[in-house]
């Protein structure tokens, strides 16, 4: 009888410690904020976190967050799902704008939530001051927004007017890719810039405002956009004045209506962060230091904020980028977290 509550009681034990170890490793919520999905680029971003959690056997525990242009919304849907999952959360995020970073930081700071950003931080935020932000993420955007400004004005012969939109004025990548711009329009003393508009990074608002343009300077030969969605917007109103692939346009992002434009003659460059990969990679990133497979206190500073590989699409480079990336998706790995570190921000 005694054998029979000793091996009760040892069942019991092994349960208990089942249970425990079972609770300890519960699965980990991804938690990705963005913009909008009716932004190409941004689905495309959802798509890569998707891949991602498919990858980690976290598929079910895949949340996005989108704050349709709210940063307040951002931040409250942020906070939600920290408390729905009781901090056991990981977080790649897009602030909606550069000084909503900090308040960002700050709450999952608190939270003990690991977490990383890409494109908006203000410059004079260090991540290493925090213990839970693992790194911040960006693009050349100077660059981006000069060799897709060079391309365009060499299509038109380097001279003639341009109008121009820009993105989400306080937007770090709006204002970097709008710097990238000017230093080009500075070297093309015969481009005038007629007059720019702040399009907000969306499509229907870039046809209105280019429809209003042709109206005020029919003469225009080139628009020159901060980002895809609002070009392929100004594409459609020139179609609709029967100047589609008269005026070249630019833009950046390769979202899929671009890659087409750019193919059939309508737009001239873009320029691919690969959405995908930003999806996956940042919360492959931040699982990681959750984990303890990344010390975030033993990164140097150019790995806390960095500058990651873009790839400038053209129609010289048209097919082999449809080739690799459009009709063939490219292949992840998704432990190889520094493959695509070009340098420090501040290097």
């Amino acid at each position: 009888m005694k054998r029979i509550w000793w091996v009760i009681g040892m069942v019991f034990v092994a349960c208990l410690l089942a249970g425990s170890m079972a609770f300890g490793e519960e699965p980990v919520y991804l938690g990705t904020a963005i913009r909008s999905l009716t932004n190409p680029y941004h689905a495309a971003w959802a798509k890569g976190a998707e891949m991602f959690a498919e990858w980690a056997g976290l598929k079910d525990y895949n949340v996005i967050l989108t704050c349709e242009g709210s940063s307040e919304k951002q931040l409250n849907d942020i906070k939600a799902l920290v408390a729905r999952s009781k901090g056991n959360v990981v977080f790649c995020i897009d602030p909606n704008q550069s000084t909503d970073a900090v308040a960002i930081a700050n709450e999952l700071e608190k939270s003990k939530v690991y977490f990383l950003t890409f494109w908006n931080k203000p410059d004079d935020v260090r991540v290493s001051d925090y213990k839970y932000w693992v790194c911040h993420v960006t693009f050349d955007n100077r660059a981006s927004g000069y060799n897709t400004a060079k391309i365009l004005f060499d299509t038109i012969g380097g001279k003639g007017k341009v109008f121009a939109l820009q993105g989400l004025l306080g937007n770090s990548a709006a204002i970097e890719r709008w710097e990238g711009f000017q230093k080009a329009l500075k070297e093309y003393p015969e481009i005038e810039l007629v007059g720019w508009e702040a399009g907000d990074w969306l499509k229907t608002k870039a046809y209105n405002l280019v429809s209003n343009a042709l109206t005020a300077y029919p003469d225009i030969k080139a628009v020159w956009c901060a980002n895809d969605d609002m070009a392929t917007g100004a594409i459609e109103a020139l179609r609709a004045r029967g100047l589609a692939g008269k005026v070249p346009v630019s833009g950046v992002d390769a979202i899929p209506e671009m890659i087409t434009a750019i193919q059939k003659g309508e737009a001239v460059a873009t320029v691919s962060s690969d959405a995908y990969w930003q999806g996956g990679m940042g919360l492959a990133i931040a699982l990681a230091a959750k984990k303890g497979e990344i010390k975030v206190e033993e990164l140097p500073e150019n790995k806390r904020e960095w500058i990651a590989k873009s790839i400038l699409v053209t129609k010289e480079n048209i097919d082999w980028y449809i080739q690799n990336y459009v009709e063939g998706k490219p292949e992840y790995d998704w432990t190889n977290y520094w493959e695509r570190w070009v340098r420090g921000i501040n290097e």
